[in-house]
């Protein structure tokens, strides 16, 4: 009976050793994922609380272009304005893309990072950087960096912070953001769409060739021969008989 109560004491006790272990190992050890100076939280998040209609202008600054457009500022009219580098009317569709990414795609990682780390994260030369003002006169920024290293997202930030010495908020962001703002920038700008010539106002009209009028034949006048006089009987001389037939 003593050796049974020995027994169950020792297994208790083997018990809560080996959970008071893993209260340790699992409070004081780092994770394994990740280095000592950075930390993650993996809750989705959109990445700004806006909304697409608040939109005014938009800057995108790649390594290889910088543009500038904002919502026609003409009353009744709608669409966009590209202003910077040339004054002409910007694709609907292009700048339609990036707003919608803009307002609606979400972060479902965010890292906490030193700052000296940028370049880790390809934010030291970031793939493009995009400004955004709103109607209220605000201004944000997301600065799009490097792939990760199974290419399933980007890393970004929004809305860097102003101290140099501040940590990081690197999100994972959609890779869909390259397409959005790689862009030549022609395809930046509205084509033109040339309009099919109309068959009544277009065509050049058949010129027909000019006919001389033809003048008519003179006529031949063929001359009537002259009749021989016929002469006509002499008279007879008074009381001359007139000759027999």
């Amino acid at each position: 009976m003593k050796l049974q109560r020995t027994s169950i004491f020792l297994f208790c006790s083997a018990i809560l050793l080996g959970l008071g272990v893993y209260g340790w190992a699992t409070t004081s050890q780092p994770n394994s994922s990740l280095s000592s100076s950075t930390q993650e939280s993996s809750e989705s998040q959109p990445i700004f609380t806006f909304k697409e209609e608040e939109i005014q202008a938009l800057t995108v600054k790649t390594l290889v272009s910088d543009l500038t457009v904002e919502k026609n500022p003409q009353p009744g009219k709608v669409g966009w304005q590209m202003t910077r580098p040339d004054r002409v009317a910007a694709s609907d569709a292009a700048v339609a893309y990036l707003t919608d990414l803009l307002t609606t795609a979400k972060s479902d990682r965010t890292l906490s990072v030193k700052p000296d780390r940028k370049v880790e994260f390809g934010l030291d030369q970031p793939l493009a950087t995009v400004e955004i003002q709103l109607a209220n006169q605000q201004k944000q920024t997301l600065v799009l960096g490097k792939p990760n290293f199974n290419r399933t997202a980007l890393y970004a930030i929004a809305n860097p912070p102003q101290d140099a010495n501040q940590d990081l908020a690197v999100l994972l962001v959609p890779t869909t953001f390259e397409s959005a703002v790689t862009r030549s920038l022609a395809e930046w700008k509205q084509t033109q769409v040339k309009p099919s010539p109309s068959p009544t106002t277009s065509a050049s009209p058949t010129v027909l060739p000019e006919i001389s009028p033809t003048p008519a034949p003179e006529p031949t006048i063929v001359p009537t021969p002259e009749a021989s006089p016929v002469p006509s009987p002499s008279p007879s001389p008074a009381g001359s008989p007139s000759p027999s037939p």
